[in-house]
């Protein structure tokens, strides 16, 4: 079991407590493709009610959830096959 050093936040080995991702997005933004396979990027952005969701988009492609095609001269998103 690691112990955290008083006051500077970080365990004992060094390293800044790790800090994931609310699962919570990740799932409505792989819900919100699922449900309008094709999305682009600025759609989901409004259906989310934020700036970018660029990070949430990068982590559900690298875990093989979505996959992005590009359409002309925009992107859009899939559920992964």
């Amino acid at each position: 079991m690691k112990r955290r050093s008083r006051g500077t936040g970080r365990t004992i080995t060094g390293k800044p407590p790790k800090r994931g991702r609310p699962t919570g997005q990740l799932e409505k933004v792989l819900a919100l493709i699922k449900a309008h396979p094709g999305i682009r990027p600025s759609e989901l952005n409004r259906l989310l009610n934020v700036e970018q969701s660029d990070g949430l988009r990068d982590t559900l492609i690298r875990r093989g959830l979505i996959r992005k095609e590009k359409d002309g001269s925009a992107m859009r998103y899939y559920p992964a096959r």
